[in-house]
């Protein structure tokens, strides 16, 4: 059975649009289930609304649409709708609709998650790839990290089931007051997962990611990603909540490259020391946001 496919969506219907055509043109589109959650606007939009009833109105016959009744926010939408597609299958792909997909996406995640969805030590698939297009020759087909993506990802109902009974409170404490445990948790103070953790747990923000990103990192658990992307991130336009507009620097999808379900399956369940050490850079902030960033850090921290 092919895992079933969630595409949540607010308020960009455009974004949406582009989303859906992408993975139209997957060969496994018409054999896949998908649920489409949209939140509830906060303010009344006649033309967003209008938009997404044409869109909605033209959709296939393997989609299912389910509309909030009030509106969620971003945590509680993306956790409570993973939640319900995991109660009637196995595993589930989670795509927002700011992304975009290569033709083999599909078959790409359904084939991991064939692969790996027994193994306690890989909680997540990617089919984004935080590698740059120069670097491509550096690393395998595939890979480990002890670092998430939320862009177009997918996980298993045991890994999920574990992540919502998990009790964070006391691990946080620990986190909040060590800096050593902080330095690992920031991807070797690539990013600021502190902050936004803590942030998170002072209802500052509205982030599902960052408390998945923390129990991954207690459970000392693995994403595997794909050297070459399956996935683009158009959200980079300003128009998401989360997501300031900045440039775009990771890759390109590449529409000659295709998947070839030949890959060595990864036997060794390590991050490569390489890897972690190419991967972060890629990732890491100017060095003016930085130092911004680690002000506002250490006011939260006390």
């Amino acid at each position: 059975m092919l895992s079933p496919v969630i595409i949540f969506t607010y308020n960009r219907p455009d974004h949406l649009r582009d989303c859906i055509e992408s993975l139209r043109k997957n060969l496994l589109f018409y054999k896949t289930n998908f649920y489409i959650i949209q939140d509830k606007l906060r303010e009344p939009n006649k033309e967003i609304s209008i938009k997404y009833k044409s869109l909605f109105n033209n959709l296939e016959k393997n989609f299912v649409i389910i509309k909030r009744k009030k509106n969620y926010g971003l945590r509680k939408n993306i956790i409570n709708g993973i939640s319900y597609i995991l109660k009637k299958y196995h595993n589930v792909i989670v795509c927002e609709d700011d992304l975009v997909f290569h033709k083999d996406f599909l078959n790409f995640m359904n084939t991991m998650l064939k692969n790996y969805s027994l193994s306690k030590k890989i909680s997540s698939i990617s089919g984004f790839s935080y590698v740059l297009k120069k670097q491509l020759d550096l690393f395998p087909s595939e890979f480990l990290l002890k670092l998430t993506s939320s862009w177009g990802w997918a996980t298993t109902r045991i890994h999920w089931m574990e992540f919502l009974n998990f009790d964070s409170r006391f691990h946080k404490q620990d986190l909040f007051k060590n800096k050593n445990i902080q330095y690992f948790f920031d991807y070797d103070n690539s990013q600021t997962h502190t902050l936004w953790l803590k942030k998170n747990t002072l209802n500052k923000i509205s982030s599902w990611n960052i408390e998945w990103e923390f129990f991954n990192f207690i459970k000392k658990y693995y994403t595997l990603y794909p050297k070459n992307t399956y996935v683009e991130n158009r959200g980079f336009d300003g128009s998401g909540i989360h997501c300031n507009k900045s440039n775009y620097k990771f890759q390109r999808i590449d529409h000659n490259f295709r998947f070839k379900n030949k890959t060595n399956k990864v036997t060794s369940f390590e991050e490569k020391t390489l890897f972690r050490n190419i991967i972060k850079k890629n990732i890491t902030d100017g060095f003016l946001k930085k130092i911004l960033k680690r002000i506002i850090y250490f006011n939260y921290i006390k």
